[in-house]
Parts: structure tokens; sequence; C-alpha cells
């Protein structure tokens, strides 16, 4: 009899899941203390594989592991990783060296942007090594069953590497309301800076309790939605909040950015270049003057929102890319990559 596969995940995506004809074990890291994932993540040598989302301390665990047997046969797929540039001083960039060496092992990234051109080049990865994948309507069903109406206010919403400061200073004098809703307290654990920010009295700051069903009742009520995102990062913010804004109808005012390169254009979105808050503020005007063109963006926007469908479509995109990986020839067995331009050392 064919044993199963052993997967390590901390995700349920895999319950009832079979590759090539054999049936998964999932080895569910999530549900363990964190001694016990360190320690499954460590015994590499004991699974097949690994489907990891947002973990990226399960996730170098296993490098490290690779790195030390590197005969273990375990593929890593890693879903969605949050990856930045260096940070300042010795040890930051120590440490981003010490990532980069061990996300290595890494034998596939599936990521929510199109364009890794400067992730690639900033980790070293090879582009066959990083897979696009379209994200989903978070709360798909619920969203499509929520009542939408207008009451007015510009929203925005999320804490991801919002430009806060930006957003302040294109609405400061407007004649139009902005409430900035957010689990603030978590904001800056997320790369949303507030501190010394003068907010205008139009912006009104709002806690977001956490909660799916306030968030998507913030969000139908919204005239418009605006998503400003801070310069020259890597990650797609933004990425679970205007697919939520779109289905719902919502026009949306967002930067230019990892989260809309290659998926977004001037017909689903209201694109704005990063840090300019004249060409934001530009941006609030036209879609609070301007019923047609707010209509049509909206419009186009909620069809590509659509298309994404929610969480099974998404499941099922990322299973694909865990069994066309257990099917692959090893990536070292291959021809050696072209690579994009490593940062200097």
């Amino acid at each position: 009899m064919t044993p199963p596969l052993r997967i390590v995940t901390n995700t349920p995506w895999l319950d009832g899941h079979a590759s090539a004809g054999r049936a998964v074990e999932p080895v569910r890291v999530d549900r363990m203390p964190a001694w016990r994932a360190a320690l499954a993540c460590l015994a590499v040598w004991r699974h097949d594989a690994a489907l990891l989302n947002i973990d990226a301390r399960s996730l170098l665990l296993l490098c490290a592991a690779k790195k030390l047997l590197p005969f273990a046969r375990c593929r890593l797929l890693s879903v969605d990783l949050i990856l930045n540039h260096p940070g300042r001083g010795l040890r930051a960039r120590l440490a981003f060296r010490v990532r980069r060496w061990l996300l290595k092992e890494v034998d596939r990234f599936a990521v929510y942007a199109r364009d890794t051109a400067e992730l690639r080049r900033v980790y070293a990865l090879p582009a066959e090594r990083v897979r696009y994948v379209p994200f989903k309507v978070n709360t798909h069903d619920e969203v499509l069953r929520t009542p939408v109406s207008d009451e007015g206010f510009f929203l925005s919403c999320g804490r991801s590497n919002r430009d806060i400061a930006t957003l302040c200073a294109a609405f400061r004098g407007l004649p139009y309301r902005c409430v900035a809703l957010a689990t603030w307290g978590q904001a800056a654990d997320h790369g949303t800076q507030v501190d010394g920010i003068e907010w205008p009295p139009n912006v009104e700051r709002v806690d977001h309790d956490g909660a799916t069903a306030s968030w998507n009742d913030w969000i139908s009520r919204a005239h418009a939605v605006v998503i400003p995102v801070q310069p020259g990062i890597l990650a797609p913010s933004g990425i679970s909040t205007y697919p939520v804004a779109m289905a719902m109808g919502k026009c949306v005012i967002i930067t230019d950015s990892p989260a809309t390169h290659g998926v977004l254009d001037e017909r689903t979105a209201v694109l704005v270049p990063p840090g300019d808050p004249e060409a934001l503020r530009a941006a609030v005007v036209r879609v609070a003057e301007d019923a047609e063109l707010r209509a049509s963006v909206a419009a186009a926007g909620r069809r590509y929102a659509l298309s994404l469908g929610g969480e099974e479509r998404l499941r099922a995109d990322l299973l694909r890319e865990l069994d066309d990986l257990l099917a692959a020839r090893p990536v070292r067995a291959a021809a050696a990559p072209a690579v994009a331009p490593a940062l200097p050392e």
C-alpha cells in the first residue's frame, strides 16, 4: 500500500486532498505548541513537502533544516510570504542576508503580485520559482449578500503599509469627509506609521474592532474607497481590501504599487503615483464630482472582482501549484536558471 504524502502546513486547504493518486496527511503546525511545531519543521526528512501561508518562522526553520540535511526530499511551497527591503543598521543587514540565504531552499513562492521583478532582484530569486496566483474576494458570499448604500464619505481602510501622511495631506481643505479605518493599535507592526501626523478635521480616525461583519459594513456604506500605499514596498499591500470594495460596486482609488502592477488599470481603478498628495487630491475630487467616471470605474472593478471568486478558487489554484511542485524534478537537477541581479554585498 502506498503511504500518504506527509505535508507540513498551517492551513486547512489540504484536508481531503490527494496528489498524483496519493492521499495527503497534513502535519498541522498551527495546531501545535510553538516548541513542537519547531521540532516538526526541523524534522524535515520526515516530510514530502510543506505548504505554508504567511508563516515566515516555520518556513525559515524548514529552510535551515534543508541546509543541514541536503538529502531531504521535502519540497517547500511558500504562499504570500511578506518580504521587505533590508533594514538599516548592521544587525538588520545581517538578518536580511541570512534570510535571503535560507530562502534559497524554497522551491516555489506563490505570490499575489504579478510584477515581482523588484522582489526577485532584492532576494535573488529565479523567475521560475515565483508564481503569480490571483487573490480572492475575502468572505466572498457574505460580501455579495451585504446591502450596499452610499452615505457620502470616502473610506480609507486597512493597516498594512498605508501612507497616512499622503492621505491627510490630500484631504486637507477638501469639502469631503474621509474615514480612516484600521486596527490602529496594530498598524505600526504592519508598516503603517501615524506618529507626528497632523490629522485634518475632515479625516476621521476610527478604530476597527477586527470583525469581518463591521469591516464589510463600513465598506458597503462608503461613497468610494481610498487605499494610499507607501512608496517602495515589495508586498502587494491592499490586495485583501480592494477586491471586497470592488465586489460591492465601490469605485477604488489606489496607489500604483505591487498590488496593482499588471493587475489593475485605469478602467478598473483610479491609480495614483506613490507619495504624491496632489495627485491623490485630484483623484479624490474627480471621483467625488464625476458621477459617470465613478460609476464606470466601479462597474469595471466589480466585474474584475467577481472574476476572482472566493476561497475555493484560491485553494484550488494553490493546490495545483503544490501538485505541480510534487511532480516536478527538483530545481537543483535542472539547468541553472537566470537570476535577477542581487543587491550588492
